[in-house]
């Protein structure tokens, strides 16, 4: 019998997640929310690079007029007043067979103008 030296092992370990995320400060026309929401796209509000597995988005603090999608659409509600809001949002990348999950809080800034 030979010894039959395999190149991976049974169990790999998963890599770290390369994922990278910036977030960026977004602007609303007080105008614009008189009456109604306003929805800003993803690529305005976060720069995520890099990411192993589907990226999903959750808001972890700031004003409840504020939502964040798990898609990362931020939805600011009418009526909020102008002024300068930050949105802790955490951004996880879920992985896949080769690298392990991996979440990163960042702060997206939103201004009222």
């Amino acid at each position: 019998a030979s010894d039959n030296q395999s190149a991976a092992p049974a169990a790999a370990a998963k890599n770290a997640n390369t994922v990278k995320v910036k977030a960026k400060t977004v602007t609303v026309k007080a105008k614009d929310i008189k009456k109604k929401n306003k929805t800003v796209a993803q690529k305005k509000a976060f720069t995520v690079s890099k990411a192993q597995g589907k990226v999903t988005y959750k808001k972890s603090s700031g004003n409840k007029k504020i939502t964040v999608s798990s898609a990362g659409k931020i939805t600011v509600k009418k009526g909020l007043e102008k002024g300068t809001y930050k949105v802790k949002v955490k951004v996880t990348a879920a992985g896949n067979a080769t690298y392990k999950a991996k979440s990163k809080t960042v702060t997206v800034t939103v201004k009222i103008k």
